[in-house]
């Protein structure tokens, strides 16, 4: 899978992959498990974006594939 970002910013691999080289590209050094980076988009989207992201799962597999899902859905992102 790849993916741009609406910045244009590109990822390819996995959910899983994508979501940690996003996470390895942001500017903020405490976030450090898959988790914090997810719960930070949410709170950027609501804030930054006014969107509301739901993200399901349990495990970090689960929240990758949840987070691309929706921010493709969104239109935050689209697949190249």
């Amino acid at each position: 899978m790849r993916i741009e970002l609406r910045g244009g910013e590109k990822f390819n691999g996995s959910p899983l992959k994508i979501v940690t080289h996003m996470k390895g590209s942001t500017m903020f050094s405490d976030v450090k498990t898959i988790r914090e980076y997810v719960d930070m988009v949410l709170r950027n989207a609501k804030m930054v974006e006014n969107v509301e992201l739901t993200i399901k799962g349990d495990t970090d597999e689960e929240l990758a594939r949840s987070l691309v899902s929706e921010l493709i859905e969104r239109g935050l992102a689209k697949e190249v």
